[in-house]
């Protein structure tokens, strides 16, 4: 597929560092938050993004035109589920959608995958460090309750779809100091599922930003010029085969 286009309906804060993301791995982005064309472009997309990182007043509204048209369409769904369990109004949101529609990929951090889990963990903002106990057993439970794809991301990654699951390890510190690559990896994920399976295009955006974060960190100098080396080297190893990124 040449050039797949993603719909990212998306935080706020790093909207441009996602649609850098995604026009350095090959994709190109179109971002909307007006219900009136959401349905339109989501229809006809490759991918659909819906990161309730900044929701609007229109929320559910807006979120549900988007899935609606891309279900009926056969379009793959992420979903960044970013503060879940922090607040009443972005998890009633959630909850809403994760109930009518089935995601192709749930995605958020130990904190927010806890507290979808009912763990009784939650985050602390929407960039939270917190650990959780059992993190790995947590995700197959969500992976096998929503018949999807789910991972969390933290110290070690975890990524299941109920049958196979995967840890995923390395990287860099850095990366907890660097907001909004957390989203772009979301963003990433939706572009992979355009042409491959959850599960699958999961995993390769898991072990890309994982692989692209060691290497940045070889050579930055501190968390900003980090930041500039890591979508670098997105660029140079977003081509490659999900065998070939260790």
């Amino acid at each position: 597929m040449a050039r797949p286009l993603v719909y990212q309906i998306t935080n706020g804060v790093s909207a441009q560092l996602q649609a850098d993301c995604v026009a350095l791995l090959g994709g190109t982005s179109i971002m909307s938050r007006q219900i009136a064309e959401a349905g339109e472009i989501a229809a006809s997309c490759n991918a659909l993004l819906i990161n309730i990182g900044t929701p609007p007043n229109d929320a559910l509204a807006l979120y549900r035109a988007a899935a609606s048209a891309a279900a009926k369409n056969n379009v793959p769904i992420v979903i960044d589920l970013v503060g879940y369990g922090f607040s009443k109004y972005r998890t009633d949101i959630a909850d809403a959608l994760l109930a009518e529609f089935r995601f192709s990929v749930i995605k958020g951090n130990e904190a927010e995958i806890g507290a979808l889990g009912g763990s009784g963990a939650a985050p602390r903002g929407v960039s939270c460090d917190t650990a959780v106990n059992g993190a790995a057993r947590l995700v197959e439970a969500c992976a096998e309750k929503y018949g999807c794809t789910v991972y969390s991301t933290g110290e070690t990654d975890n990524i299941s779809d109920g049958r196979d699951s995967f840890v995923i390890d390395g990287g860099s510190p850095l990366l907890r100091g660097t907001s909004g690559i957390g989203c772009a990896l979301g963003s990433a994920t939706a572009l992979y599922c355009a042409g491959e399976g959850p599960l699958e295009a999961a995993r390769r955006a898991l072990r890309l930003f994982r692989r692209a974060s060691a290497e940045a960190a070889a050579d930055a100098e501190g968390p900003y010029s980090f930041r500039i080396k890591f979508m670098d080297m997105l660029a140079e190893y977003g081509s490659i085969l999900l065998d070939e990124v260790k």
